[in-house]
Parts: C-alpha cells; sequence; structure tokens
C-alpha cells in the first residue's frame, strides 16, 4: 500500500460578513488568500511574495469581481455594481476603468 504524505494548512483571514475572492493578484501561478469586506468597501489581499495589500475598491451593495482584465498575468481587483449596471476595475497596473454593462439587478456571472 502506497501513503500519501498530504498535509493540510489551515489559515483563518477575514472575518464574518467577508466575501471571499479568487486570484492571482502578484502574478506568481499561484492563488492568494484574499476577501472583500463590503460593510467598508476594502479589499484585503495576502499575496504570496509580496505581503499583505489593503485597498478601498466598492461599497457594500457591490458584488466583487476579480479577475485578470488587462491580461498582464496579475488579478484585478473589480466590483459590479447592481444598482446601476456598471463595472469598476482598478488594474494591477494602477490604472481605473468604468464601464456601463448590465441593468439595475443584473447579477455577474464568473468564467474560468
Amino acid at each position: 500500500m502506497k501513503s500519501n504524505n498530504l498535509s493540510t494548512k489551515h489559515y483563518q483571514f477575514g472575518i464574518a460578513g467577508d466575501k471571499p475572492v479568487v486570484g492571482d493578484f502578484d502574478g506568481d501561478l499561484r492563488s492568494d488568500f484574499a476577501v472583500y469586506r463590503p460593510s467598508e468597501g476594502i479589499w484585503y489581499i495576502q499575496k504570496s511574495h509580496e505581503g499583505i495589500s489593503i485597498v478601498r475598491w466598492g461599497l457594500a451593495d457591490d458584488i466583487p469581481v476579480p479577475a485578470d482584465y488587462d491580461g498582464d498575468g496579475r488579478t484585478d481587483i473589480a466590483v459590479y455594481r447592481p444598482s446601476d449596471g456598471v463595472w469598476y476595475q482598478l488594474r494591477s497596473t494602477g490604472a481605473v476603468h468604468i464601464e456601463k454593462f448590465g441593468l439595475s439587478g443584473d447579477i455577474p456571472v464568473q468564467l474560468r
């Protein structure tokens, strides 16, 4: 019988009410621990190699939609505002992109 030497690591990151988000925010091809705190509109990101980033980007009713919108290999911070159908992106380059795409009440779906 072959033995697997698998280990499990547990991390506590975030508080009640935070929304976990998935992404490679530092471009090292590994997912980073990250949460969006809607009550404050703040993203808390534990990057694999660059430490913790704390970024204010969003409002309480926004839906986090992180993805690599600019194709540079790093996940960008982004929210969709369902009240007005607008996407707000803070790209890893520092550029801001705002785009109206959707109707009030739409819910974004993330494809991978």
